[in-house]
């Protein structure tokens, strides 16, 4: 179960942020999804789909009816003739689709009598994923389950695609209301150098409470609530200190101190290209006095800040391209050498 590292002889093709089962999903509007599938399946030939996290809401509901709200789009990119791979890493909020599968993992070695625990974390990977059960008769596409993140080469180049959550370890505003600060908190006692195992770890009883709120929906409602002020008094300070514009070294340059803190956790302190998903401000940029390329994927939920775009997707090759989905089909709105 370590880490894959395949070289990748193609395009790939990142997104992420879908939030199957949010009411703020775009890609339950089926002619939307429709049309962003026949817009994929007119990219060329594509090594690797890697759906980079929020594919599901599993904080909103729970797997069956989120699989349910997604099921056209699901549907739509299994059938596609020109994609090889489908690569799913969860984010925080399907965070329980890999747990899941590491407790299936779990289960079949007691069953064959081995009560060794498996190495948690990093980069564990499974054959097959829960969205294969959609997939089109006769489709020709591998299905794997990756978590926290996976490295490929690109044109010989270092990428590394995560989907995001654990950059808020090291987010310093509203640290103490994100998902993280648990884990900080917990770390600081122990007085110790906090490793990606420690951040997972001090993080899953939160996960792992936020999995089972749908069951009660009134927990749902009050989380909601308690987010929507958090966000609303971080967008009123950070207004001040981030520009607007769509493109190079704007929407994502506000992570780039938190990337820096964590590619060493990851075992890659400088990939040619870091792609991530998570805050849902797509944008490519640079790290200062760095070589390391930043992009990220963007969402497909509906937008609060006008002048951030949504409906977006990143493409790496040679370079990195940022798309988004236009009525003309693929837009592409910036491109940076890797």
């Amino acid at each position: 179960m370590a880490e894959i590292k395949e070289p990748a002889s193609g395009k790939i093709i990142a997104v992420s942020d879908m939030h199957f089962g949010d009411e703020t999903q775009l890609l339950n509007d089926g002619h939307l999804a429709d049309r962003f599938v026949q817009v994929l399946a007119g990219r060329g030939p594509v090594e690797e789909l890697v759906l980079l996290g929020d594919l599901l809401d599993l904080w909103v509901k729970t797997l069956v009816p989120a699989m349910r709200d997604g099921r056209r789009f699901i549907e739509g990119i299994t059938g596609l003739d020109n994609v090889k791979k489908i690569v799913y890493v969860p984010g925080n909020h399907d965070h329980q689709v890999f747990m899941d599968a590491f407790r299936e993992e779990v289960e079949a070695r007691v069953k064959r009598g081995d009560l060794t625990t498996p190495k948690f974390m990093p980069a564990r990977s499974y054959e097959g994923a829960v969205i294969s059960g959609l997939a089109r008769p006769g489709s020709g596409i591998s299905y794997s389950l990756v978590y926290p993140f996976i490295t490929r080469f690109v044109d010989g180049r270092e990428v590394v695609f995560t989907h995001g959550h654990h950059l808020d370890f090291y987010d310093p505003s509203f640290g103490w209301a994100r998902t993280f600060w648990l884990s900080r908190r917990i770390i600081k006692k122990r007085r110790k150098r906090a490793t990606l195992h420690d951040i997972e770890m001090a993080n899953l009883p939160f996960c792992g409470a936020m999995s089972v709120a749908p069951w009660v929906p009134e927990l749902v409602a009050e989380g909601l609530r308690f987010y929507s002020i958090i966000n609303f008094f971080a967008r009123l300070f950070r207004t001040k200190t981030m520009q607007q514009s769509v493109l190079t070294d704007t929407l994502i340059k506000e992570n780039y101190d938190e990337i820096r803190g964590l590619l060493p956790l990851l075992g890659h302190p400088e990939p040619a290209c870091f792609i991530f998903g998570h805050t849902h401000r797509a944008g490519i940029g640079k790290i200062p006095g760095t070589d390391i390329t930043v992009a990220n994927t963007g969402c497909w939920t509906r937008q609060e800040d006008e002048g951030v775009p949504g409906l977006t997707w990143v493409e790496v090759e040679r370079d990195v391209k940022l798309f988004r989905l236009a009525d003309s089909g693929a837009e592409l709105m910036y491109s940076e050498r890797i």
